[in-house]
This record gives C-alpha cells, sequence and structure tokens, in this order.
C-alpha cells in the first residue's frame, strides 16, 4: 500500500541527515521509525508511554533560549505613549459583556438561571 505524507523541509532535511547516517533511504529510515513506533504502541499501555515520555531528557535542539525580556513585554499601561485607554476600556467592556452573556445562556441551560417559574393556582 502506498501512503503519501507531506512533511515541513526542515523535518525532511533532519531525517535525509539521519538516514545518510545509518546509510539508508529516506524511505527506508521512515519505514524503521513507523514500524517501531506500531510495534511499541501495541504493546504499551498509556502509563507505560507516559512513562517512558518523561523518561525521555530533554532534546537541547529544541530548546530556544530566550530573546528577550519578558518585563518589556508586559501589558501596556497608561504610561506608555502608545496604549490607548479609550480604546482598552471599551474592548474590555464588550469582553466582559461576551463573558456574562456566555455565564448566563449556561446557567440557563444547566438550569441554574434564568427567571423563576411561577405557578398560578386557583
Amino acid at each position: 500500500m502506498a501512503i503519501t505524507i507531506t512533511l515541513d523541509d526542515d523535518l525532511v532535511a533532519g531525517l535525509e541527515n539521519k538516514a545518510k547516517k545509518q546509510q539508508l533511504s529516506v524511505e527506508q529510515f521512515v519505514i524503521g521509525i513507523l514500524t517501531e513506533a506500531a510495534e511499541e504502541s501495541e504493546s504499551e499501555t498509556l502509563q507505560e508511554v507516559v512513562a517512558r515520555i518523561r523518561a525521555t531528557p530533554p532534546n537541547p535542539s529544541l530548546i530556544r533560549p530566550a530573546t528577550g525580556n519578558l518585563a518589556d513585554l508586559q501589558i501596556a499601561s497608561p504610561d506608555d505613549p502608545y496604549f490607548d485607554l479609550e480604546s482598552w476600556e471599551r474592548q474590555w467592556s464588550i469582553l466582559e459583556a461576551e463573558s456574562k452573556a456566555i455565564t448566563r445562556a449556561n446557567d440557563v441551560a444547566e438550569g441554574r438561571g434564568g427567571f423563576p417559574v411561577c405557578h398560578h393556582f386557583p
């Protein structure tokens, strides 16, 4: 059976490098990875997979060091020359109104809110 998978160019380059080191074609290398993964997934429970993942050391190539100071990226304040307080307050009011409407709708749908039902008996 033939399957076509579109991969990111960077991923393909990494697979090519690893396959070359093992003197395999990219296809052979990827088939090996998929075969191993399929065999592992058949024999492992979810708890075993989680334990294996937790035991795997971090890959330094996937860690990107900070490029700036988080404090420099904090939410704008009224002292910021680019901060538009009126616009911010308007947007905040819209957000609050939407949040309240969703909460009311959820309360009504789940029987926690709405108006009390009045029964009139003769």
